[in-house]
């Protein structure tokens, strides 16, 4: 084998990986994560196997989420912007949390009342030293 044909194998064999999420975090959020918000989610808007966007933004305008934001993350989702999906899971699900966090509830589509404990997160890094100092 050449040189030139070596080193197309190995450029073949390395794989790359487009996910912005650190690989050290990468397996906490397989399958939707574990913590009962997250397991609501995907009772919600899980179908056949796949996560269906037009549930989960229905999701989110049943619990009061801001239309503004939804819409502003659905259309990056129908424009099939490049991490739109993620972003638009992420940032909804984190606003749907402090909801539920609050009232201890959230809607589902079917307009039912599922209480949620879903407790507060333990502040870290810069969070938590400006908590310590503010005490």
């Amino acid at each position: 084998m050449s040189d030139t044909t070596q080193g197309e194998t190995n450029q073949a064999e390395t794989k790359t990986t487009k996910s912005i999420v650190p690989s050290k975090y990468a397996g906490r959020y397989k399958n939707g994560g574990e913590d009962p918000l997250a397991q609501f989610i995907k009772s919600q808007c899980v179908e056949d196997g796949n996560f269906k966007f037009d549930r989960f933004f229905e999701l989110c305008y049943a619990n009061g989420l801001p239309t503004d934001k939804i819409e502003h993350y659905k259309a990056q989702v129908a424009e099939k912007r490049h991490g739109a999906e993620g972003r638009a899971r992420m940032t909804l699900r984190n606003m749907l949390a402090t909801i539920v966090r609050k009232e201890g509830t959230a809607v589902g589509l079917d307009d039912v009342e599922v209480d949620i404990n879903l407790p507060k997160p333990a502040l870290t890094g810069a969070a938590k030293a400006a908590a310590e100092k503010a005490n």
